[in-house]
């Protein structure tokens, strides 16, 4: 391995492939379930259950994974851009330099993928906030922790009350979501159409007018930059780091983090089976800030679960194919799009209007072990996914080594 270049398979931290390889798996669920509602209206759904199953097992997925796992990449990523810093520094390396590579790459990436292949895609963001992380590259442990908790649970709610007592009218709906019903009703015949360049103009109406170009913007980003604060600050702890001398503490604060985050994601669910529908001011933010701190609370305590199952040798060896996943998450990620284009749209199979939760909760665990069963078959053979390779290559300026065996999950090792 060249001094200061991408890290092998025996410097990973195995918690960390683990974390991102279950997260990934919540990612390509929830996707799925989304696609009711913003590609299609919820009424042209084709249920395969009975619709009291459909309606419990949405509502279990939304309990336990709604936001959850888009708020483990974020908190990942802020943890991996601290790591990677802080070896690139280590090694002599100028870090800053070869972050903006880093950065550089997904950016274009993910503009790519959201004009090209699919309106979700949360990669062009990640990267224009990972370019504002460099801002807080020496900022104070307290003040990462402090404005990443802000962020992370306020942007929302100060986007609302903005537009509502500056911009539009009390109680008008956000611009984004206004947007939502009439953009499914136009979105649905073209995705499930064989039209290609009515499909990227789309594509290209999603990502821009009805996202970028309305106040949300600012509320999205902000707090994916608030996760990547938070996950820069325990970067800065150094617990994943040393998992084994902190066992203790992250046993007792999983039981404490999931309890507490099963128990606040409850709060909508129970809300809705109650028929309570928050009207004033005050119990509407009340249920937003509950639902932003159980995306936060719960994705950690999934976060501690995973590294005390990891302390377990007969749980290692059952979490490998996630820890495969994991290591080619960005791989995987693009798959996933690549199966929307050619299972669920007009381009394809055109199963698009079965996606309701239980056709969405088959499809999620039939293409993810898939992409277990790929990823170990690649990873025995290769030092990195195909993606993962042009990504490091690009950011060290030079052609990486890609033959490598996979080793053995350790939880106590070291990963980028």
């Amino acid at each position: 391995m060249q001094v200061g270049g991408p890290v092998d398979a025996e410097g990973r931290i195995g918690e960390l492939d683990v974390i991102r390889g279950f997260a990934l798996f919540g990612v390509l669920w929830m996707n799925l379930v989304e696609n009711a509602g913003f590609l299609y209206p919820e009424s042209a759904a084709i249920m395969i259950a009975p619709k009291p199953v459909e309606t419990a097992v949405g509502m279990l997925g939304g309990w336990l994974m709604a936001g959850k796992a888009q708020a483990l990449f974020s908190m990942l990523f802020g943890f991996g851009f601290a790591l990677f810093l802080s070896r690139a520094d280590a090694a002599g390396r100028d870090g800053g330099r070869l972050y903006l590579r880093r950065v550089g790459f997904l950016l274009a990436l993910g503009f790519a993928h959201a004009l090209l292949l699919w309106t979700g895609d949360i990669l062009n963001a990640y990267a224009m906030m990972g370019l504002l992380l460099i801002v807080a590259r020496r900022w104070p442990g307290w003040v990462l922790l402090s404005v990443g908790i802000v962020l992370s649970l306020s942007t929302t709610i100060v986007d609302r009350l903005i537009w509502e007592h500056w911009i539009g009218a009390p109680g008008a709906p956000m611009p984004y979501f206004a947007l939502m019903e009439p953009g499914a009703i136009r979105r649905m015949p073209v995705f499930l159409g064989h039209d290609y360049l009515a499909f990227v103009r789309e594509l290209w109406r999603a990502t821009t007018e009805e996202l970028y170009f309305t106040t949300t913007s600012f509320a999205y980003l902000g707090w994916i930059f608030g996760r990547f604060l938070i996950g820069a600050w325990l970067f800065r702890q150094g617990w994943v780091q040393d998992s084994a001398r902190h066992a203790a503490g992250f046993r007792r604060w999983a039981a404490i983090l999931l309890v507490t985050g099963l128990a606040l994601a409850g709060v909508g669910p129970a809300s809705a089976l109650l028929g309570f529908h928050p009207t004033g001011e005050g119990p509407r933010i009340a249920m937003t800030l509950a639902g932003r701190s159980a995306q936060l609370v719960l994705a950690l305590g999934y976060a501690a679960e995973i590294v005390v199952l990891c302390r377990s040798a007969w749980w290692q060896r059952r979490l490998l194919g996630l820890a495969a996943a994991g290591r080619m998450a960005l791989t995987n990620y693009i798959t996933q799009s690549l199966m929307f284009f050619f299972v669920l749209y007009g381009f394809g199979a055109g199963l698009l209007l079965h996606t309701t939760p239980v056709f969405s909760l088959l499809l999620a665990v039939a293409f993810y072990a898939a992409q277990i069963a790929f990823s170990r078959w690649w990873l025995a053979r290769y030092r990195f996914g195909p993606v993962e390779w042009v990504w490091r290559s690009w950011t060290y300026g030079a052609r990486q080594p890609m033959r490598r065996a996979i080793l053995p999950l350790r939880p106590g090792s070291v990963s980028a």
